[in-house]
């Protein structure tokens, strides 16, 4: 109440201003407690989802980046399987491999918070730090690591203007050997199906499908070297629905034959009506 009543002594637009973080996280913060368990179709609570995807060395839950709820669910799944004496890491979307140093010093311990967030917003900049705040909290707390798993922004950003095939050797140098993300008309087709293609032409459609692909690649890549690196850790991932869903996304590029398990949000087009097992192995309940 202190809070609201120093607002009131403000400037309507700074009043306005600071209460935004606080509206957003009220506004998508409610619990999520059932999911949809996909090979069998029945509805179960969260921590026996938890429980049975805990077996798997990677764990992939999903995200729309503004939905606190979202956030919420993966911290549960982390907290839990903590309690059960996993040696985790946390694989996020949000971060950049060059972001790595960073992360390591701020789950060490040896760096400020004020120093972090900066670090953050440079990294994933639309969406506010209190989305993640508890995340990070959880992660420094009990010295879990934070691995940067994206691929670089500008590479990103230069295939969707480009395509991937007009990559120079020096932007190719900067990622992972061997690297290829060219798409399919499979692919092109699960791409339209949850983002639009109005205002783009067939080429210019293609080059942002690459883009996405580029992504998730570079991802699943970053994954297979940070757990070959470190036999004894379970990685929690943390990215967008469309990453981590099973058909088209991080799970379809992994190599190796490492275990995992999918928990994702509802996202167009997946509901429970046509929600398959090539796609997750649960779907969240949204009481919303």
């Amino acid at each position: 109440m202190t809070v609201f009543r120093h607002m009131q002594s403000m400037p309507l637009p700074f009043a306005a201003k600071a209460l935004l973080p606080l509206l957003f996280i009220l506004l998508t913060g409610c619990s999520i407690n059932k999911a949809l368990k996909v090979e069998d179709r029945s509805v179960v609570e969260v921590p026996a989802m938890i429980s049975d995807v805990s077996r798997a060395r990677i764990i992939f839950v999903g995200e729309a980046h503004d939905a606190g709820a979202h956030h919420e669910l993966q911290l549960r799944v982390l907290e839990a399987l903590k309690a059960q004496g996993k040696h985790l890491a946390i694989g996020m979307e949000m971060f950049e491999q060059t972001s790595q140093p960073a992360l390591d010093a701020y789950t060490a311990g040896k760096v400020p918070e004020a120093a972090f967030k900066k670090v953050y917003a440079l990294s994933w900049r639309y969406i506010p730090w209190e989305m993640y705040a508890d995340i990070f909290h959880f992660a420094k707390d009990n010295r879990i690591p934070i691995v940067g798993l994206n691929a670089p922004r500008e590479l990103v950003q230069a295939v969707a203007r480009r395509g991937f095939g007009d990559l120079s050797k020096e932007e190719l140098a900067q990622l992972p050997p061997g690297t290829n993300a060219t798409v399919s008309e499979n692919y092109l087709r699960f791409m339209r199906g949850y983002s639009p293609s109005h205002g783009k032409d067939a080429e210019g459609f293609r080059n942002i499908a690459e883009a996405q692909m580029l992504r998730n690649v570079v991802m699943a890549r970053r994954i297979e070297s940070y757990l070959a690196a470190n036999p004894d850790r379970v990685m929690v991932v943390i990215a967008g629905g469309a990453h981590v869903r099973g058909v088209g996304g991080i799970p379809s590029e992994l190599r190796g034959g490492l275990s995992y398990r999918i928990i994702l949000p509802p996202m167009p087009p997946l509901n429970q009506g046509n929600v398959t097992r090539e796609d997750a192995d649960y779907l969240l309940i949204e009481p919303f």
